[in-house]
């Protein structure tokens, strides 16, 4: 049985300092997510910014990662925990909180929003999150704008629409809240200001440099190995490291994801442009875990004998 303080796999691992693992998979891609919902990886996002930002398959796809063994096992824990990963980008959410809004009103356990390049727009997304606070909460700020709705998400986490509210808050400006705010810094401006991001934004659960995009940004066509990139990746991960905020990073190679869990990434990702099968087992034994990531090859019978 796993036993955690949280919901929220990703929560809790972090808040004892182990690295979660995780994989990206397109909206709507039922057949791939059945298969993860039996991995042994610590969440899921269900990717919605490049192909299928749809409500409806969104809460499909979020049904296919239900594992009643699980929870009868682990109870209530999101195991994998699914999040969001938004098509606006931070600039667009400042003027559209719908679209954050109504994604968590889907069900997932957090969002990750693209493109941010300032204090105020990573402010705005942590905004459009957070319900509006109780008078005299020691965590009002930023004022939250989401918007009430008890259809859906609170039924998917197996609470009262009371319970549901009582902890759906943005970890760790609120140390009891089981939703995550993940912000990608995806461009030079990004890197520029991410030590003032991570010092005027509350509410940020972790940052992911996504490499490919950045590379874009500085001209380099599919530039990843662009030592430019690297310098930035590296900026961001010492800023993370010096406010306290973890730092996520996708890999689609073995030997990187040592190295990145050596250099102290929390969060470690494989995507949906290179899946190998290898690719975590090296960061699940340097980082101590004793069973394999991937689901077992042959399915188990679970019928009393």
């Amino acid at each position: 049985m796993y036993k955690g303080r949280h919901l929220n796999k990703i929560i809790d691992l972090l808040e004892r300092d182990e690295v979660a693992f995780g994989r990206v998979v397109m909206n709507g891609s039922f057949e791939e997510l059945m298969f993860w919902a039996e991995s042994n990886f610590d969440f899921v996002i269900i990717e919605m910014e490049h192909e299928g930002f749809n409500f409806t398959n969104l809460r499909q796809s979020l049904a296919q990662l239900m594992n009643r063994k699980r929870i009868t096992e682990n109870g209530l824990l999101a195991d994998p925990t699914p999040i969001a990963w938004v098509a606006p980008d931070a600039r667009e959410i400042a003027v559209n909180q719908w679209v954050v809004q109504q994604t968590l009103d889907q069900g997932p356990y957090g969002v990750i929003v693209p493109g941010i390049t300032t204090p105020e727009e990573a402010q705005a997304a942590v905004a459009a999150a957070r319900y509006p606070q109780r008078p005299g909460s020691n965590d009002t700020s930023p004022e939250g704008m989401r918007g009430w709705w008890r259809r859906y998400a609170p039924r998917y986490w197996g609470l009262t629409p009371q319970e549901y509210f009582d902890v759906a808050d943005l970890w760790p400006l609120d140390p009891d809240g089981e939703l995550i705010l993940i912000g990608i810094i995806e461009d030079e401006a990004g890197v520029k200001n991410i030590r003032d991001i991570l010092k005027q934004a509350k509410g940020i659960g972790a940052i992911w440099m996504e490499h490919f995009d950045m590379a874009l940004s500085m001209g380099v066509r599919m530039g990843q190995e662009d030592p430019r990139v690297e310098e930035g990746l590296m900026k961001v991960l010492t800023a993370c490291k010096d406010f306290g905020v973890p730092c996520a990073v996708g890999s689609a190679d073995p030997k990187e994801v040592e190295m990145r869990l050596n250099q102290g990434f929390k969060i470690i990702m494989n995507g949906v442009f290179k899946p190998d099968m290898s690719v975590l087992e090296t960061g699940w034994r340097v980082a101590g875990r004793k069973s394999s990531p991937y689901p077992p090859r042959k399915r188990r019978s679970y019928r009393k004998k």
